[in-house]
């Protein structure tokens, strides 16, 4: 009689197991379809550096620059304003702006609540386009 020869598998030796992985993989990508959204529901865009590099180089439109001070004062186009003030100097300044630029910039010290104050008002009174400096020129 001849031997039959036994073929026998190592369970161990099959390799990576994939299904898991692609569950993974699928969970991450519904995730962020359903959050990219949630990103641009603001409505809050900022430019940080181009806006510092053009207006170096080129005459620009900008009529609204916004430096808040450590102390909670606020300078508007180099003028010293309290708050009420910006929300009265604000509609109009933005409204003889063709591009409706609002440049915000801070000391050291301030609390972001009241940059992102000074940022919805502006938002709110028909700002187009919004930057951060971190320095003042």
């Amino acid at each position: 009689m001849r031997k039959r020869r036994r073929l026998r598998f190592d369970h161990h030796s099959q390799g990576l197991i994939l299904n898991s992985l692609v569950d993974i993989a699928l969970s991450l990508v519904i995730g962020f379809i359903v959050a990219i959204p949630l990103f641009f529901e603001s409505g809050i865009f900022v430019n940080t550096p181009g806006v510092a590099k053009a207006g170096a180089t080129q005459v620009s439109d900008i009529k609204v620059n916004i430096y808040l001070l450590d102390d909670g004062g606020i300078l508007l186009n180099e003028e010293l304003v309290t708050y009420e003030r910006l929300e009265e100097l604000l509609p109009e300044l933005l409204a003889r702006s063709i591009a409706r630029k609002v440049i915000i910039s801070t000391e050291p010290d301030v609390r972001y609540e009241r940059v992102v104050h000074v940022l919805d008002l502006a938002k709110q009174n028909g700002a187009g386009e919004l930057a951060l400096l971190r320095s003042r020129r």
